[in-house]
């Protein structure tokens, strides 16, 4: 039997209706055309066997919910699994460029994946004819993950492990880098009805001891100057902006391109990350984006920032192993090279808080809090307009997933491009995420028609923030 962790659970169970939880990815190959395509589509069929037969079992499970959240769901393997309906092939609508594919993306990601089979889905899009900066005849794989079957890390495993660094299709095999601990598919069995409830019996006695031992555990690190464990604040309240209320259930994308060989000179002069100067981007953005419409918060807008908690051995393992920085974006500042270093300090302090123990503490701590209750509670608030009542947490949020490193290849098409997007959550209507491909960085965004139009002034918007930035690594 394989139950879920708190935090997977909580992503299957608080989904609501206009905001599924999963993650994606848009994957670009340089294909010359409809055969290459087919080829891609034909690989992905056949090799997907082998990944989910003997790298990723998971890939094969199905949820198995205990009925009135008694207890957390299951993962179990789906008998009826058939590798087909994961996996659809249509042609880019024309003119076939950046536009439509980002219309097509967004449709994508704002369907909800079924939950009576296992929770991913995989599209290959042929007919990239013109898109700018892609060849001609390109092809996209969209790819879509529930988050509670892997994070961020994991999902690079399975990304990673589906290329090759040889073009030779023939020569493809799945390529563990970093090999987890091995999760056996005979580990998905589904529980009898006396394993689900005994366990959910057990679990309710067992939780409230538990509790109690965790708060003792975290109340130490809570007194002031202690430390624990979570990021630092910022000063002030976090205040509201428009991305911050009801999310409606389409979606709408876009995305701005950091060249690595431009970003050397900002890097080397202020000290910085990469993650850093996309932090700075955002921050410029939204901004720039607000005061034009005349909405500009007098408080500082803050990003939650995911940071990854997995110890030796876990890297790669299926479920989330995730704590989070609250890092303010310093958007009251005009000055670009003052807001920069700014953020650069805050997130380096968020980023090492996160990681100590009562980042872990705080995940058990959920964990022994009985699950119906959870569940209950944000189901409520959600429905009756009263999450917005509550104090709002940040205003956006900024994860840094990098894609596969080095030269990788599908079928014998180079992948060339690589965009991560995230879910939206109540009153956090726009999502950020940090990718590579190759020699460049994409900062991509993720929000609703209602909030966002069509994407284009806030991606704008962005091109400015990043073009700023740049100019400040050429000044003297």
């Amino acid at each position: 039997m394989h139950q879920l962790g708190a935090l997977d659970n909580l992503m299957i169970e608080g989904e609501m209706p206009s905001i599924p939880l999963h993650m994606s990815a848009l994957m670009i190959y340089e294909t010359h055309g409809k055969r290459g395509a087919k080829r891609i589509y034909d690989t992905l069929s056949t090799r997907l066997v082998d990944v989910v037969d003997n790298h990723f079992p998971i890939l094969r499970c199905r949820l198995d919910e205990v009925p009135l959240n008694l207890d957390k769901a299951y993962w179990v393997e789906d008998a009826d699994f058939e590798m087909g309906y994961h996996i659809k092939r249509v042609a880019l609508p024309r003119p076939g460029n950046w536009q439509e594919l980002y219309q097509l993306f967004g449709q994508f990601h704002a369907q909800p994946l079924d939950r009576c089979r296992p929770l991913w889905e995989l599209m290959v899009v042929e007919g990239l004819d013109r898109v700018a900066g892609v060849p001609h005849g390109s092809t996209a794989l969209f790819m879509k993950i529930h988050h509670a079957v892997v994070d961020g890390k994991s999902a690079l495993r399975l990304i990673t492990g589906l290329h090759s660094p040889d073009p030779e299709p023939e020569s493809a095999t799945f390529i563990e880098r970093e090999p987890p601990q091995p999760v056996g598919a005979h580990e998905f069995a589904a529980p009898s009805l006396l394993a689900r409830y005994g366990r959910a019996w057990w679990h309710s006695v067992e939780r409230p001891v538990e509790l109690v031992a965790t708060l003792t555990k975290l109340l130490p690190g809570l007194w002031p100057g202690r430390g624990s464990g979570q990021a630092p604040a910022a000063k002030g309240t976090v205040p509201r902006t428009p991305f911050n209320h009801a999310v409606d259930a389409d979606r709408v994308i876009g995305h701005v391109r950091m060249e690595k060989a431009a970003l050397k000179t900002v890097l080397r002069k202020f000290k910085c990350t990469i993650n850093d100067i996309a932090l700075c981007v955002v921050a410029g953005a939204l901004r720039d984006y607000l005061l034009e419409r005349d909405c500009l918060p007098e408080q500082d807008l803050q990003t939650l920032m995911p940071v990854d908690i997995r110890r030796p051995r876990e890297d790669g393992s299926i479920g989330n192993h995730v704590s989070v920085a609250r890092v303010s974006l310093y958007t009251t500042l005009e000055d670009d090279a003052e807001r920069l270093h700014a953020v650069s300090a805050h997130a380096s302090e968020g980023k090492a808080q996160s990681k100590k123990s009562g980042s872990r503490a705080m995940l058990e701590l959920a964990d022994e809090i009985h699950p119906a209750i959870i569940i209950g509670l944000g189901h409520w608030l959600f429905s009756s307009g009263h999450i917005e009542d509550l104090p709002q947490p940040v205003n956006t949020v900024v994860t840094n997933v990098p894609g596969p490193t080095g030269d990788n290849y599908l079928a014998g098409a180079k992948l060339i491009d690589y965009l991560g997007f995230g879910p939206l959550a109540p009153s956090l209507g726009l999502f950020h995420t940090v990718s590579s491909a190759g020699e460049h960085i994409n900062i991509t965004f993720l929000s609703t028609a209602a909030l966002l139009g069509d994407g284009s002034g806030y991606r704008a918007a962005m091109e400015d923030a990043l073009q700023n930035l740049l100019a400040l690594g050429k000044s003297r």
